[in-house]
Parts: structure tokens; C-alpha cells; sequence
């Protein structure tokens, strides 16, 4: 996996993934399931799926994000009740989402919330970016894992 450098454009974008990726070392390794996901870069043109994930910023500031944020919230919930219904790449936004949500306040953010969304990776081919944001999930021990 090449890493962006500070003078590409997908530097930003690299910042943020690691932002995210601090905050969810808060969430324990029991609400992962043992299975602790996070946020990767990859080159966009060895990605093989049609999806890819970004992050969206909510200005919590503003009447539509603090409304976007509560959208999110009910899809989370709804993702909750459903994921036998959902793709994996969902069933990983939305778990990513509602750790962010339980773990961190908007006032850790600065009331700039980061939230996961699936794009396809058609929209963005074309606009000069070379990396995209993907998944990865390690599998942790833990005390009562045998005795599930």
C-alpha cells in the first residue's frame, strides 16, 4: 500500500482515516465482536470493488447537519435491525458509525462529526484522486472469546 505524501492532494484525506482510526482505539474490543475494524487507504486503481468507502464531515453548527446527524443515528439503528439484509461494506460503514457515535462527542470533533459513507468508485475516477478509503478487520483476543 503507497501512503499519500504532504504535497498530494489525498494528504487530507490520509489525516482524517488516522483521526478516525485514533478515536475508534477507544471503542473496546468486546463491542467489536473481536473483530476491531478500521480505516485504511489503498490505491484507488487496485481497488477490485465498485464501492468504496469516504468520509463525510456534518457541520453540527448548522440546522442540516445536526438533522444529518440524527438521520445517521436512525440508520444506524436501523442497520442494527437488518444487517442480515445488508452487504458487508454496509454492515462495516455502520458499525464504524455507531462506534463513532458512542465513543466520541461533537465536541471532540469540533463540531465537524466524520462519517463513514459508501460511494462508487465510478463518481470518483476522474477527479484526480489516487487512493481510497477501505476496511480492514483484525481479529483480537479476548477473555470470554472461546466461550461464545
Amino acid at each position: 500500500m503507497t501512503k499519500p505524501s504532504p504535497d498530494d492532494q489525498n494528504y487530507p484525506m490520509e489525516a482524517a482515516v488516522k483521526q478516525v482510526n485514533t478515536a475508534l482505539l477507544g471503542y473496546s474490543d468486546k463491542d467489536w465482536n473481536y473483530s476491531r475494524i478500521s480505516l485504511t487507504l489503498c490505491l484507488l486503481e487496485k481497488l477490485d470493488s465498485p464501492y468504496m468507502l469516504e468520509l463525510e464531515v456534518l457541520d453540527l453548527a448548522s440546522k442540516q447537519g445536526r438533522t444529518d446527524l440524527k438521520t445517521l443515528s436512525d440508520e444506524v439503528k436501523w442497520g442494527e435491525r437488518h444487517s442480515s439484509e445488508l452487504s458487508m461494506l454496509e454492515v462495516v460503514s455502520l458499525r464504524i458509525n455507531r462506534a463513532l457515535l458512542e465513543i466520541t462527542s461533537d465536541e471532540h470533533w469540533r463540531n465537524k462529526r466524520p462519517v463513514v459513507r459508501i460511494v462508487r468508485k465510478e463518481t470518483i475516477v476522474g477527479q484526480h484522486v489516487t487512493h481510497a478509503i477501505w476496511y480492514q478487520i483484525n481479529e483480537v483476543a479476548g477473555e470470554d472469546y472461546d466461550n461464545r
